[in-house]
Parts: C-alpha cells; sequence; structure tokens
C-alpha cells in the first residue's frame, strides 16, 4: 500500500461509519453517491469512478432506498464482509503509518480540537487560512495539499462548516490571525468584494487601508448598508483627521440604513458639533433623513434647510432632493416641483448627474400624486433609463401604479410582473 490513503480506501473507511444501517429502509444522503462525493470533498464524476472499483472487486455493494427526508428512491452503497475486512486492514495501516484518518473523512462531523490536533503543521495552516473566510471563496486562493483537506464543490468553491469557522480561529495566536485575515484582505480585492476586504483588514489591523477604503468607495458602502455592514464600520474608531468626516458619515448612514436609528443619530450629532463645515453639513443631512424616516417631515425640512447654510460652493443636488422629499411628504407638491425643476437646470459634475434619475422618480411621484398619470409615466420612464441601481422595483412598481391610473391594465401588468414575487406588496 502506498505510505498515503488512496480515495477508493477513503470511501472504504467514509462507508464503515454507516453499516449498522446496512438494512435500515431510510438511510442519510452520506450513504449516496453525492453524500460521498461531498463527504470526501471530491467530485461526484471521481465518486462514481472509485464506487465502480469498489463494486467490482466487491467490497462495495449498490442498492436503492429512501433517502431521510427525501422524497424518492436513491442508490446507496454498503460495505461488504469483504469491504468490512479491507475497512479494518485500512486503519491498521494507517495507524502504523502515522496517517490521521479523522481530517480525511467528513469535516462536517470533526469537532475542532479532535481534527485539529489530527493535523501536522502544514495542514493546521491551511485550515487556519481558509476558516477565516466568512463567505464562500475559491480553492484556488490557497496553497494546494496533496490530501483534499478543504470541502470543494462543483464550482471550485469552499465553504468551511460554521462550526470549524467559530472555533478554529480560537486556536490561533493573534499575529497569526492577523497574518491569515491579510491573505483574505487581499483576495477580496482581486474579488472587488469590498465589504469583505474591509472586514478582514479591520481583522489584520490595516487600519489605514481601512480608511481609504471608506474614502473611495463609501457611495458603493452606503447602497448596500445593513447590520452586517454597521457591525463592520462600526469598529474604525479614532480615524485620522484627513478621513474622519467621511468615516463618521459612512457610520451614520449605514446605521441609518441598518436600522440602527439611535446609533445614527448619536453620530450624526456628533458630527454636528465638529469645527468642519464639511461634516457638519453631513451631520444635519443624516439627521434630516432619520426625521424622513419618523415621518416628521416638518423638522425633516427645518434641519436639511439649515444644512444649506453651510454650502460655499453652490447647491447640492442629493440636499436638494431630500428637501424636496420632505415637501412632497408634507403635501406641498407645487414648491416641490419647483425646486426639482431648479435642481435639473442647474445641474453640472458627476455628483449632480447622479442624481438626475431621482429627480425623474420624484417628478412622477408629484404627478402621480396629483392625479397626472400620463406625466408620471413620463417622468418613471426617464428615471428607468437612467437609473444605476441595481434594485429597480420601485420603478416597476411606480410603473405599473401609474398605467393603472391611466387605464393601461396589460403595461401595468407587464411591470407588475417584474417585481419580484417577495415584494409584491405596497403601491406607489
Amino acid at each position: 500500500m502506498p505510505s498515503a490513503l488512496t480515495v477508493g480506501e477513503r470511501i472504504i473507511l467514509h462507508l464503515a461509519q454507516y453499516s449498522r444501517l446496512q438494512d435500515d429502509f431510510d438511510v442519510p444522503l452520506d450513504v449516496s453517491q453525492d453524500g460521498i462525493a461531498a463527504a470526501l470533498r471530491i467530485s461526484r464524476a471521481h465518486a462514481a469512478i472509485e464506487l465502480k472499483k469498489l463494486k467490482e472487486s466487491e467490497e462495495v455493494s449498490e442498492r436503492l432506498a429512501h433517502i431521510r427526508r427525501g422524497k424518492t428512491k436513491r442508490k446507496v452503497y454498503f460495505l461488504t464482509p469483504k469491504g468490512e475486512a479491507k475497512a479494518t486492514h485500512v486503519r491498521e495501516f494507517a495507524r502504523n503509518e502515522g496517517i490521521e484518518i479523522t481530517p480525511l473523512l467528513d469535516l462536517k462531523k470533526c469537532k475542532a480540537p479532535d481534527l485539529w490536533n489530527a493535523l501536522d503543521l502544514q495542514k493546521k495552516k491551511l485550515l487556519a487560512m481558509a476558516c477565516v473566510f466568512r463567505k464562500p471563496f475559491k480553492r484556488t486562493a490557497l496553497p494546494d495539499t496533496s490530501v483534499s483537506l478543504l470541502p470543494v464543490d462543483n464550482e471550485g468553491m469552499v465553504d468551511m462548516p460554521a462550526d470549524l469557522k467559530n472555533s478554529v480561529p480560537t486556536m490561533l495566536t493573534k499575529e497569526e490571525l492577523k497574518r491569515f485575515h491579510s491573505l483574505a484582505a487581499d483576495y477580496w480585492l482581486s474579488e472587488g468584494d469590498y465589504r469583505e476586504r474591509m472586514f478582514h483588514l479591520i481583522n489584520a489591523g490595516r487600519l489605514q487601508e481601512v480608511e481609504m477604503l471608506v474614502g473611495s468607495r463609501w457611495q458603493q458602502l452606503i447602497s448596500n448598508g445593513d447590520p452586517d455592514l454597521y457591525s463592520i464600520v462600526s469598529r474604525i474608531e479614532n480615524p485620522s483627521e484627513k478621513y474622519r468626516g467621511k468615516i463618521h458619515y459612512v457610520q451614520a448612514e449605514i446605521a441609518r440604513r441598518a436600522g440602527n436609528h439611535e446609533a445614527s443619530l448619536k453620530t450624526a450629532r456628533q458630527m454636528e458639533s465638529s469645527d468642519d463645515a464639511r461634516e457638519r453639513f453631513d451631520g444635519l443631512f443624516v439627521d434630516g433623513l432619520l426625521s424622513i424616516d419618523a415621518n416628521d417631515h416638518q423638522k425633516a425640512y427645518d434641519t436639511l434647510a439649515s444644512a444649506r447654510g453651510l454650502l460655499t460652493d453652490g447647491t447640492d443636488a442629493r440636499l436638494e432632493c431630500e428637501v424636496a422629499e420632505a415637501l412632497m411628504n408634507m403635501g406641498r407638491y407645487g414648491e416641490a416641483r419647483r425646486l426639482l425643476e431648479t435642481v435639473m437646470s442647474r445641474r453640472s459634475g458627476k455628483s449632480d448627474s447622479d442624481s438626475v434619475d431621482r429627480v425623474y422618480y420624484q417628478l412622477g411621484m408629484i404627478s402621480f400624486r396629483s392625479g397626472n398619470g400620463f406625466e408620471a409615466v413620463k417622468f418613471f420612464s426617464k428615471s428607468l433609463g437612467l437609473t444605476k441601481m441595481s434594485d429597480k422595483t420601485h420603478l416597476y412598481r411606480a410603473l405599473s401604479d401609474a398605467y393603472s391610473l391611466i387605464g393601461m391594465r396589460e403595461k401595468a401588468q407587464e411591470f407588475s410582473s417584474k417585481i419580484p414575487a417577495t415584494r409584491k406588496w405596497g403601491s406607489s
């Protein structure tokens, strides 16, 4: 026998764990071809080839059985008496050769301390690097090994069992953790996933790069704000003077979008007391948005209007859109329309250009609420053609409602059908 176990021998050891279920009516997925492939971290095709060899050598038998919680019968595999004898022989050989069997079988069934103690230094390092990743990653991101230690799916992606991701990092030193998080941070840079890159940069202690990331990708980060992202950005403490204002704004706005209004307001008020006019402006801006969220539209209008006084270089299209939103919510449609038309006439530069689709959407809402369906369709259509948002649900819903208002039921249904099933509720 070779100094390392073959895939066929690993299959025999795997199936030996289920010999007691030989005559059961319902059996686990683990004894099917898919289950074997997943447990041993090999492809389904490789599992099929090896099982064929084991059947031909009469070490494995095949039968149909119900899979637990399944609806149909599937082919399953068990050891024959010859296979049981082979399993005993393989275990004895492994013990004599100092080969650890545990990491060669199903990782999902391994307890972290047992697995960790069964690995040599090289494999411990590989396991540790894999376990710092929160999300599935490409197997090619980590060094290759002679043993398939990591679970790889058909697309070449690795997703470690949750128990190992929670437990293995606790067995590392602080310096080891930082080093492996640093590796993961660089991987996510190449993949363009800035949320994950920030998470790992923070854990790697590369705080200057964290600040630079927020400074360059703040708009993208805010647009994806949720509780998980807030849990990451809230860990950025004592930012440098250069990035302090932007980081505080991102923290406040992501907290707001994540539904943590208390944390958002606390940061916004801190910004409002800053010596920097731009930071005070951003603080008032978030404060106004929080008032809109709370349906206190008069307060929102007053807060946002006061932010205007801090602008020294013209108007801010984002601010004017939110002021218009407050006016719309108070039913002051004429004022809101005039303000939005002024924004359109004065727009200049990329930041204002990025607000055009929002302006058209708001003009469409004013028209819709005023009962002018034809004009609403015109504005909503322009917004749809310009928007860069990946989620266009609000525009599909608005167009569906506007077409319904003017009696064009087929067009209304056309746009309604574009709304994801989980988001059919609600209307303009």
